[in-house]
């Protein structure tokens, strides 16, 4: 599989979204609240993966899986959280990596780095 662009990502993300053949989900169907509360909760998911893997860092018993199996769930859960994010952006009429793009220059100039995008 080739590399995708942020908006062949995107596009492909709505595309999905929205398509009978998808979730038959209008991006306006729900509020920037509602992406949001979603995106929060994938994000959460993430955050207790992360929370078992401390346990494996700090020599701590109680988990049941591997700590590779929560290191490949983690990267699942965190893709979960971009996919809610891009359409969260969309929802309110940006694009991320055009977001993206403009905060990270921002700090760049802020700080002295001298590489922006």
């Amino acid at each position: 599989m080739s590399p995708l662009s942020f908006e062949e990502f995107s596009n492909a993300n709505r595309e999905r979204c929205e398509s009978p053949q998808g979730f038959k989900h209008p991006l306006n169907g729900w509020s920037s609240s509602d992406w949001m509360t979603a995106t929060v909760g994938e994000l959460g998911e993430a955050a207790n993966v992360i929370k078992k893997l401390n346990r494996y860092r700090d020599g701590v018993p109680g988990n049941k899986q591997s700590e590779q199996e929560l290191r490949d769930q983690l990267r699942k859960e965190l893709g979960d959280v971009f996919v809610y994010l891009d359409l969260l952006c969309q929802s309110c009429g940006f694009n991320i990596a055009d977001a993206a793009i403009e905060v990270f220059n921002a700090k760049s100039v802020e700080i002295g780095y001298p590489k922006v995008l």
